[in-house]
């Protein structure tokens, strides 16, 4: 893992001036990128690298030392008339400029082309790539970039984040056209905007699929050169809990966000609400009102309502094998709600509810049941009054269940091809849910009377 400083050098006419730079330096220079080294790198080791792309023309102009006729005076007879004395001055280049520093930091001149043509992107891009290695830490100096280079340099530093693992330590602008009245120039730090692109993809990640580790890594990476992100990184690792209680098959309802992915969302939202609060990171409000939306399905507090979240974000983000555990799952809860039965009772659940599913299709022979005789009156009890779309669900589901937790080692026969269990898995939900629904409306009913 090595540091590197990335910058273009271009062929403009560069005037001194004194550049503010972050960390408080004030430099004087022709060129920003002395500013930049002067105040970020000074203490570099030989380990690292100022790297400079350069063209040809940028070469002969500005790299190396180089002599030119420069005005002097200017004398305006009239509009027509206007004489101008130039003399020549030699300029030192931005070479021997920070080699006169003496750092220890490697000093590294790259040659590119102009970019006049894709082909020649290509090659720039090429370049720059082969000038990052593994886990690099990298500074960008976009100050003097043309054309495409500033886009193309975003699309570089994202694709070695992915491919060499790299951190952006800062992206920096030196505004020349911005100095004061003394001739002191802003130098401006761009790096949220490389931030506000990542969490845009992380969050996204989570968005689409679920998935809150791009989120969590992100952060943490961050939060070693940021410390607001310490707060971040808090809610970070809370979705991430709640993502794995999911993908964990959490879904009964305690207070234990390690057990339940009902504690786990409430945590989670808390965290949310903090970072809002107290406008800790402002630039991603948006950002994350759509974790709240993408999450809010679960901000039930029972767990039949939580069990059909669970299932619903399942078939949305493709959790197949847990999708189905939750349907199973959420029929016991379902059946012993519709019977007055405590839902979260082990026994109750799988001597009672699940005995009942797996009877059904028996329920006129009952010497075909396998059934404690203790439990058999309540069994009857239940398939007398449960809906028969919610048995039929059950029944439908068992050998596609069977399929995936057995690792397709099932009868040849009962196996399933994916796209088949995908489709009913979505299906079948959407069957209990119309049934759910006609609860929750008649329920509803209910509680007006009263």
């Amino acid at each position: 893992m090595a540091r590197k400083f990335l910058s273009f050098l271009g062929t403009g006419e560069y005037t001194e001036c004194t550049y503010k730079c972050p960390k408080g330096a004030e430099v004087k220079s022709r060129f920003i990128q002395t500013a930049l080294v002067e105040d970020l790198c000074r203490e570099w080791t030989e380990d690292d690298e100022v790297i400079i792309f350069l063209t040809n023309a940028s070469r002969n102009k500005n790299w190396e030392d180089s002599e030119r006729f420069v005005e002097v005076s200017r004398d305006e007879k009239s509009p027509e008339e206007i004489i101008i004395r130039r003399n020549k001055k030699t300029f030192i280049g931005l070479k021997n400029e920070l080699q006169n520093k003496n750092y220890k930091v490697k000093i590294v001149d790259k040659s590119i082309p102009e970019g006049k043509n894709v082909d020649e992107i290509w090659e720039i891009f090429n370049v720059m790539m082969d000038c990052i290695n593994d886990d690099d830490e990298v500074i960008f100096d976009i100050t003097h970039s043309f054309r495409s280079i500033p886009m193309l340099a975003l699309v570089v530093l994202n694709y070695a984040k992915v491919m060499k693992d790299i951190n952006m330590l800062g992206i920096y602008y030196g505004a020349f056209e911005a100095r004061d009245k003394d001739g002191v120039a802003p130098v401006f730090e761009l790096k949220e905007f490389d931030r506000l692109l990542e969490w845009s993809y992380a969050i996204n990640s989570f968005v689409k699929f679920g998935d809150s580790r791009q989120i969590l890594d992100f952060v943490n990476r961050e939060k070693k050169y940021d410390e607001k992100y310490r707060e971040v990184y808090n809610f970070a690792k809370k979705l991430n809990t709640f993502t794995d209680a999911i993908n964990t098959c959490k879904g009964i309802v305690l207070d234990n966000p390690q057990k339940s992915v009902y504690a786990a969302y409430k945590d989670m939202i808390e965290s949310l609400n903090t970072i809002r609060e107290k406008q800790i990171y402002p630039t991603i409000s948006e950002l994350l009102k759509l974790v709240e939306k993408k999450s809010k399905i679960f901000d039930c507090n029972d767990n039949l309502s939580t069990g059909m979240a669970f299932v619903e974000w399942c078939i949305q983000n493709n959790l197949i094998q847990q999708g189905y555990t939750a349907l199973d799952e959420t029929i016991k809860t379902f059946i012993c709600v519709l019977n007055d039965l405590d839902d979260s009772d082990k026994d109750i659940r799988e001597e009672i509810a699940a005995k009942a599913m797996a009877v059904y299709k028996y329920k006129d022979d009952e010497s075909k049941w396998i059934v404690k005789e203790e439990y058999k009156e309540k069994v009857r009890e239940i398939l007398k009054n449960t809906p028969k779309e919610i048995f039929k669900v059950a029944d439908a589901i068992s050998v596609s269940r069977n399929d995936i937790n057995h690792f397709g080692f099932t009868d040849p026969d009962k196996r399933k091809d994916v796209s088949k269990l995908k489709s009913e898995l979505g299906l079948k939900y959407n069957e209990l849910k119309e049934v759910y629904d006609e609860y929750l409306n008649n329920k509803g009913a209910m509680e007006d009377l009263e």
